[in-house]
């Protein structure tokens, strides 16, 4: 029997988080006695916001990671497949890996969300990134151009430098060797700090696209305003740069 968690964050989105529950425990249903599921909630609040990672970090704290054979983290407008859960307890997971990126299908794109990054990004190119987070219109376009692009990309089951933030699978092994979330920053950029954390401590990313979820497309950021969501990208790249560059 496989155990696992699920440590997701909600932010004025109790409707999209009983749906996401449903389909986890239907999917628990399913699965019987190979697995024994727990979940726990971050309610983040106006008052009472510590961001996505700092969210988890606080309902984390409590509980004994290691005692999972996976740990998922992740937003709530998503559903898993009602098998999600028999085939993440089958699956053969390499003793070297630390973190699973499943197929994140998104609907409104078109195409799988992941994976998210292949290869380690230079330096360079992060501070182009950080450059056009000074410019949230000039974001925006690009943006545009870069996410057409992306729906054209197909790629098979492999390693990986970084997968997608929404919903990210972590291994018993995460944890031994990197210890709980511990992220710094109030949003964006979760997925190049894991990456780092896994390519540091000598852990595999692993891009399993037989392990399916679909988003319901960004319950939260998707409400915030550009001046605001660029200014935290532009910080999170900022902290990127600075610890790890």
């Amino acid at each position: 029997m496989k155990r696992i968690a699920v440590f997701c964050v909600t932010f004025k989105s109790d409707q999209e988080l009983e749906h996401y529950r449903a389909s986890l425990l239907k999917a628990a249903e399913k699965a019987g006695d190979e697995i024994k599921l727990d979940i726990f909630v971050s309610h983040n609040t106006e008052t009472d916001n510590p961001g996505y990672f700092g969210g988890v970090k606080r309902v984390m704290k409590a509980v004994d990671v290691e005692a999972y054979d996976y740990s998922i983290i992740s937003n709530v407008d998503l559903t898993v497949e009602e098998d999600f859960l028999t085939r993440l307890a089958a699956y053969d997971c390499d003793e070297e890996t630390g973190w699973i990126a499943p197929q994140i299908w998104s609907g409104k794109e078109g195409r799988d969300r992941n994976p998210k990054i292949l290869k380690r990004y230079s330096l360079r190119r992060l501070k182009i990134l950080r450059a056009f987070f000074q410019m949230p219109p000039i974001w925006a376009l690009y943006h545009k151009v870069a996410y057409r692009k992306k729906r054209l990309e197909k790629h098979p089951a492999g390693p990986i430098y970084g997968g997608h933030g929404s919903f990210i699978i972590l291994t018993k092994k995460y944890f031994k060797r990197c210890g709980k979330i511990d992220y710094p920053m109030f949003l964006f950029c979760e997925e190049i700090w894991l990456a780092e954390q896994c390519l540091k401590s000598g852990l595999r990313v692993m891009y399993v696209p037989d392990l399916k979820v679909s988003d319901a497309e960004h319950a939260s950021t998707g409400r915030m305003h550009l001046g605001n969501y660029c200014h935290l990208n532009y910080e999170a790249i900022q902290y990127i740069i600075s610890h790890y560059y």
